[in-house]
């Protein structure tokens, strides 16, 4: 039961689900979700579930009044409940279990225990709904008749194969005699102990039913998944007299991708498993590909998850088309699989050359990376492969699995649309990213991060017009950590809203402080960064005007920066979100403009006020380089044309300015003018700036 169950995870913490959901995946389950006690209902009523994760604290309907909702319908054997909660929450844990909670996991979550008492409740659920009566359960096993039946004779230890059974496995009907090792033999080594168990504990009386999974070797030499049932025969003593039930082939349901019709994570196992078994030294007799598409999330959130799943399906053929046309000697049959979500691998083995496995990686990557034509829209969705080689150091398939799926995240953090051969080092450095996602996530909760301010000037005066706000991380163990290190990680992990919104709401705050402080006409204006993650969240604008309603900073001296990746990832949706808070009255940056020109063209078209050349053409003019001052010029003269306004971002010398002011460049930030200063330095540029002799008020 445990490898098909299906789980509800209920949890108001997005990051909680998506770090579950992933893991449980992995480990075969169907995970569904729901962010609040109502969506869980709605779930319930449409949906069966096997067990329910359930977040004790949620906003709204508490994790608490869910359950007792649950257990006016579901008895505790129906419906098996973890309630995950905070270590600090022993009265709650009590609560919940005299409600009918089946246990619980505390957070931080340990994937391991949380996976041992789920699948220990699966197991008591599983055993408790079987049959009563042995008889019956035996009469009922043997109506199966397309199923292999035996009947093992526990007085005389010798078994009844049908011949359904012998033909299952290959074999003719004298090629079995009657013998116990005749079925145990047959059994996958490392498996052989657990039916062994199962079987001992039936007769044993702890279970109510044998019902086991597990594989046995056919006669070609492949391996086959058997599910077996029993019931043992009793004599009134309550002694085992008799052993009988069947045997099912379910190789096909265990191995293959229900949506993709690929062999799944279960069967890619199985295949390396086989593969470590049975090659020599050489470092590249085998391969793993660990492919992740780059902006499913975005598909699945914005197109819904019917069209998502038809992605994956297109996905899933076109990688099947290119191993299909793979070089003769590439043994890629059925080399593909889906393990979950939008991850698929490719086994390669042999001959598995660095040369010919990069060659397939980028093959993959090109057709992947082609526009996908689903129902009437044209989808952009790249991928990025890790790159795991075999050798004798690998003994377990999850250490390749592990390793190429790092190499993998070292892709996507390349820019996409790349493919990364592992390294030992990426181990290290993954052990590293998840150390900083734990810390990204307490600096929140302690309040470690600080807003930093730099001026922006207006070069033919010298003023400041207004500042830019920057985050800046004061680990208390390694001290100050700079944006380009904890973004990407804040990005990835889905704390880059939150983070977001807190540097929003201080920079509005202390901007409102600055005008009571620092009368200016027009009033100086804040600069705040919007991440295009942000930009897909549906109520952004909504929090903007909030932030500003509760700061009492006027819209108009709020600029958000946008970075130029948004036009060029999704035109339609960067329009949708810039007309919303174009509406509230801030003002609209396009931020590093330049590095992107394929979006030139589309400026017209969105509500911008002004963007910010980048840096790395600013530090051109300084080094004599025609190019930029080329670009440059051609920024300068198009923002005039728009009546846009236009900044240069890395002003660091005297000739930078006098060639910006040349070109026509009015405002101008960087080291010339100021570094990032923390509020204080800020007020004291502004003091000087207007001979304000007071002290100011703002912190």
């Amino acid at each position: 039961m445990t490898e098909t169950a299906r789980v509800l995870v209920v949890d108001d913490e997005e990051l909680n689900r998506d770090l579950l959901s992933r893991r449980l995946q992995r480990s075969g389950f169907v995970v569904e979700c729901a962010d609040s006690g109502r969506n869980a209902l709605n779930c319930l009523e449409e949906h069966s579930y096997d067990i329910v994760l359930l977040d004790s604290m949620m906003p709204g309907m508490s994790g608490m009044e869910l359950l007792k909702l649950l257990r006016a319908v579901h008895s505790p054997d129906q419906l098996p409940v973890l309630m995950v909660t905070a270590v600090t929450e022993s009265a709650r844990v009590a609560e919940a279990l005299d409600m009918g909670a089946n246990d619980y996991v505390t957070k931080p979550v340990d994937f391991s225990v949380a996976l041992a008492r789920i699948r220990s409740q699966l197991a008591r659920k599983r055993d408790k709904s079987a049959l009563r009566v042995s008889e019956d359960r035996y009469a009922a096993v043997a109506r199966g008749s397309n199923d292999g039946l035996w009947d093992w004779d526990l007085v005389t230890n010798l078994i009844y194969y049908s011949p359904r059974w012998k033909s299952m496995l290959g074999c003719a009907e004298s090629e079995i005699g009657e013998g116990p090792e005749e079925w145990l033999s047959r059994v996958w080594e490392s498996d052989r102990p657990r039916l062994e168990d199962a079987i001992r504990e039936h007769l044993d009386s702890v279970t109510s039913v044998l019902e086991h999974e597990y594989r046995m070797r056919h006669a070609d030499g492949s391996c086959r998944w058997i599910l077996s049932r029993g019931v043992a025969v009793r004599h009134r003593s309550g002694r085992a007299v008799r052993l009988a039930g069947s045997s099912t082939d379910i190789t096909d349901r265990k191995i293959m991708d229900a949506l993709t019709k690929l062999p799944n994570r279960v069967h890619l196992m199985d295949r390396l498993q086989d593969v470590m078994g049975r090659r020599g030294e050489s470092r590249n007799e085998f391969a793993l590909l660990f492919l992740g598409l780059d902006r499913f999330k975005l598909v699945n959130e914005s197109l819904g998850h019917v069209m998502g799943d038809h992605l994956l399906i297109e996905v899933a053929r076109r990688i099947g088309e290119v191993l299909a046309t793979a070089p003769a000697g590439a043994s890629l049959a059925n080399g593909a699989a889906r393990i979950g979500g939008d991850e698929f691998t490719i086994l390669v083995e042999g001959p598995a050359t660095p040369e010919a496995v990069t060659n397939l990686a980028e093959r993959v990557l090109r057709v992947c990376g082609q526009s996908f034509q689903i129902d009437g829209h044209s989808i952009s969705c790249s991928a990025s492969i890790g790159i795991a080689f075999g050798g004798p150091d690998y003994t377990d398939p999850e250490d390749i699995v592990r390793d190429a799926d790092t190499a993998m995240y070292v892709a996507k953090s390349r820019g996409k649309g790349f493919w990364v051969v592992f390294e030992g080092a990426m181990r290290d450095r993954a052990r590293a990213r998840l150390e900083m996602e734990t810390d990204l996530r307490k600096a929140l909760e302690e309040g470690q991060f600080r807003v930093v301010y730099q001026s922006r000037v207006h070069m033919a005066t010298g003023r400041i017009r207004g500042f830019e706000a920057l985050a800046r991380w004061m680990h208390p163990e390694r001290g100050l950590i700079g944006p380009n290190e904890f973004i990407p990680v804040a990005e990835e992990t889905g704390l880059i809203n939150e983070l977001g919104l807190w540097v929003l709401r201080e920079s509005c705050r202390q901007m409102r402080a600055w005008h009571d402080s620092f009368p200016n006409d027009p009033p100086f204006d804040i600069s705040v960064n919007v991440s295009a993650l942000q930009c897909q969240e549906p109520e952004l604008a909504a929090e903007v005007r909030q932030i500003l309603l509760e700061t009492g900073l006027p819209a108009a001296s709020l600029q958000l920066e946008i970075t130029e990746s948004l036009l060029l990832t999704d035109l339609d949706q960067a329009k949708r979100v810039l007309s919303s808070l174009k509406a509230l009255g801030v003002g609209l940056k396009v931020d590093d403009f330049g590095t992107g020109y394929s979006c030139l063209r589309y400026l017209s078209t969105l509500p911008f006020d002004s963007l910010k050349i980048d840096r790395s053409f600013t530090l051109g003019l300084s080094d004599g380089e025609r190019e930029s001052e080329e670009l440059v010029k051609t920024i300068i003269a198009m923002a005039r044309n728009l009546k846009l306004e236009a900044i240069a971002e890395g002003v660091e010398n005297m000739e930078q300015v006098e060639r910006l002011k040349a070109l026509g460049c009015e405002y101008g930030q960087g080291f010339y003018y100021s570094r990032p200063v923390d509020a204080d330095h800020a007020a004291a540029l502004l003091r000087e700036q207007t001979g304000k002799s007071t002290e100011c008020c703002c912190d």
